[in-house]
């Protein structure tokens, strides 16, 4: 009789640790999971204000180009 109330507590032990074990390994892979797509939106977020800042530049060298004193002189007027 002990050994079938010993048997069944080491089974309700061990149980216990597997289910804690797969918790732990789930917490951690949505843990991975949040990082991963916090990292792909700072990368999406870098990436537009690096297109936009080309684009600023872009319409900064114009914009000089078309003041500066050569263009005027070459107008054709």
């Amino acid at each position: 009789m002990f050994a079938i109330f010993a048997a069944r507590m080491f089974e309700q032990r061990v149980l216990q640790a597997y289910r804690e074990k797969i918790a732990q390994e789930r917490q951690m892979q949505l843990l991975r999971e949040l990082e991963d797509e916090d990292k792909a939106s700072k990368d999406r977020e870098a990436r537009r204000a690096k297109e936009n800042q080309k684009k600023k530049d872009k319409r900064r060298s114009v914009s000089f180009l078309l003041s500066s004193p050569i263009f005027i002189l070459f107008d054709g007027s």
